[in-house]
């Protein structure tokens, strides 16, 4: 009579299911660090990108304003930094406060007739127009009669949220207010 032998089967040790087990308990939390790195980039990049683009729609709308405007504070007759910067708009006919205060770029506004009553306005309710932490500075020439020249305002921001990210944004606007120049 012939025996039937069972075919041995075999399995997995103990240890060599602890070893797999442990081979990929690693490969997954190098997967999972890389995948969370990743993640936090993006996050980063994203915030730095929504600043920036509201700083520039900001500075758009300023600049577009100043284009058409007549600079009355700071009013010297030579370069000038501020943290503001007083216009009359003379499309609008209406005054502009810009002010970096707080961390933020604000803006307060009036009707009113002339440059005159530009200069003697007082602008005391603002409004914040950027997320995120603004500094920087109004870098202002204003026109002149004597000698005559058209004024510029640069604007110069420096953006950030927390110390994570920061970013710098600039731009340079030449006044068309070619009356008050004499031109």
């Amino acid at each position: 009579m012939k025996i039937l032998r069972q075919p041995v089967l075999r399995g997995f040790t103990l240890i060599e299911v602890v070893v797999s087990m442990f081979i990929f308990s690693i490969m997954m939390v190098i997967v999972s660090q890389v995948f969370a790195s990743a993640f936090s980039g993006y996050r980063s990049t994203r915030a730095i990108q929504r600043d920036i683009d509201n700083a520039q729609y900001s500075l758009n709308i300023i600049a577009k304003e100043l284009r058409t405007s007549s600079v009355v504070n700071p009013a010297s007759g030579n370069l000038v930094n501020s943290t503001f910067v007083q216009f009359f708009d003379h499309s609008q006919s209406k005054c502009f406060r810009y002010r970096i205060s707080g961390g933020s770029l604000q803006v307060a506004s009036s009707d009113v007739l002339d440059v005159a009553a530009c200069s003697g306005a007082t602008l005391s309710t603002f409004t914040n127009i950027t997320t995120g932490v603004i500094n920087g500075s109004f870098r202002v020439t204003p026109s002149s009669s004597a000698p005559p020249h058209v004024g510029k305002v640069t604007i110069s921001l420096d953006i950030s949220e927390g110390s994570s990210h920061h970013a710098r944004i600039q731009t340079t606007v030449s006044l068309r207010d070619f009356g008050v120049s004499g031109l």
